[in-house]
């Protein structure tokens, strides 16, 4: 958490944290969320998502340290990042909406990128992406033909100009008024957040991300989860008028 620096975020912040688990990370990464990132007001949503080791009891244990000084809750979810987002989405009382990995792989990277650049006066919406020139991260060579393969299929179905729309995300809490109805319950839910978005003619942005390299224990099954990608792009696609 070292290489991080602090982000002043010059307007009203919920941050979402699902949390599956990640007994090795959540306590550190909230620490680090409280110590590092600062906005007008800010608010912290830890979403249980069906953890069996013992990240729910540490991210208690690590919230009720705070609960006093900062507005930081846990709510539960079934299993699934979408689940555990749309969740999280229920309870979000500021302007913008950050979700970020347990792990926090990329630390605030992203939102400092905006911050610094004062790029939320210019668009609505950030992804950030580890396929961006100026992102630093290291990635297998089957990782990066996955995605590939993945963002590849999306830019020919969907038309969309994106190269990685599995990364984390910031954007204007509104923006779920015109994209109702989401339906995807695992780890497509981002993508289908960004396509519906980018259909309804918000201004979205890939910025950077920087991987601090922290040691964290995967969840993703990649062939499994591959499977169920596809079917949800199969899905998607039939129910989008281009």
């Amino acid at each position: 958490m070292q290489d991080m620096n602090n982000v002043d975020f010059k307007d009203t912040l919920s941050i979402i944290v699902p949390l599956h688990n990640k007994e090795l990370n959540i306590e550190n990464t909230i620490n680090a969320i409280i110590k590092y990132i600062n906005a007008q007001k800010l608010q912290i949503l830890i979403i249980e998502n069906g953890s069996t080791d013992s990240s729910k009891l540490i991210a208690q244990r690590t919230i009720n340290k705070f609960k006093n000084e900062i507005d930081i809750v846990m709510f539960e979810s079934q299993k699934g990042l979408g689940n555990a987002l749309l969740e999280g989405f229920k309870h979000c009382k500021y302007k913008w909406i950050y979700f970020i990995p347990a792990d926090f792989s990329f630390g605030n990277s992203e939102i400092e990128f905006i911050d610094k650049n004062n790029l939320y006066t210019r668009y609505d919406f950030f992804i950030g992406s580890k396929t961006h020139n100026d992102s630093i991260i290291e990635r297998s060579r089957s990782r990066k033909l996955y995605s590939f393969v993945f963002n590849s299929l999306l830019k020919i179905l969907f038309q969309i100009p994106f190269n990685d729309t599995q990364g984390t995300l910031v954007f204007k809490s509104n923006i779920l008024n015109e994209i109702s109805n989401l339906e995807s319950f695992d780890f497509f839910i981002t993508t289908e957040i960004v396509i519906k978005s980018f259909k309804k003619k918000i201004k979205i942005l890939e910025v950077p991300v920087k991987d601090l390299g922290i040691q964290s224990k995967s969840t993703v099954k990649p062939f499994q989860d591959g499977l169920k990608m596809l079917v949800n792009i199969i899905k998607l696609r039939t129910k989008i008028n281009l």
